[in-house]
């Protein structure tokens, strides 16, 4: 990837939502989405499903997420991200998960800029509402989207009504326990 990348990396249910209508993702549990990534255009095993995760979490220079996104990470148990530079985008006062998280408020295009000019790839954890307002300010390069085979019903969907966008497909990987992982370069309208 180019220097200066922003990568949607998340998992969401077939029928477009990350979570349940009360924010909740306990759904994904029984899928382990959070050790899914890329690959080749070929079903891997489970141990090649781990490696996935760890290479692209190896390239991850910093993330991005949201503040409902970020107290529900804070809520799993230990900080799963160790040292990496984490930017909380939210206007609340927040506890801070490590010396590494730093709350930010203000304009996303403003904070995409500096995060391309200081870092090589930067991982848009999410939430659904910060995702969007990254698609609509056009600073999202790139989608890593894992499937989930499960219609969800109802929830809060990723993408909404957010701006047009041209994908371009580089990259599919399906996993024995049916999720597929796309990978989008992110075009204009």
């Amino acid at each position: 990837m180019p220097p200066g990348t922003i990568v949607l990396y998340v998992a969401t249910s077939l029928d477009g939502y990350v979570a349940t209508p009360d924010g909740g993702v306990a759904w994904l549990d029984e899928f382990d989405t959070s050790e899914r990534a890329g690959g080749g255009d070929e079903e891997v095993g489970d141990d090649d499903e781990r490696g996935g995760y760890d290479a692209f979490f190896a390239d991850v220079d910093c993330l991005v997420v949201g503040s409902r996104t970020y107290e529900q990470v804070l809520g799993f148990g230990d900080w799963p991200y160790a040292d990496r530079p984490t930017y909380v985008a939210t206007s609340r006062d927040l506890p801070r998960a490590t010396d590494h998280v730093e709350l930010v408020d203000g304009d996303v295009a403003e904070l995409a800029g500096r995060l391309r000019r200081e870092y090589d790839t930067v991982w848009l954890v999410g939430g659904a509402a910060l995702a969007q307002s990254f698609l609509r300010e056009g600073v999202v390069d790139q989608i890593r989207l894992n499937v989930v085979p499960l219609l969800l019903g109802d929830g809060i969907p990723l993408f909404g009504d957010g701006p047009r966008r041209s994908l371009d497909l580089v990259e599919t990987t399906r996993y024995p326990s049916g999720i597929v992982e796309l990978c989008y370069d992110v075009g204009t309208e």
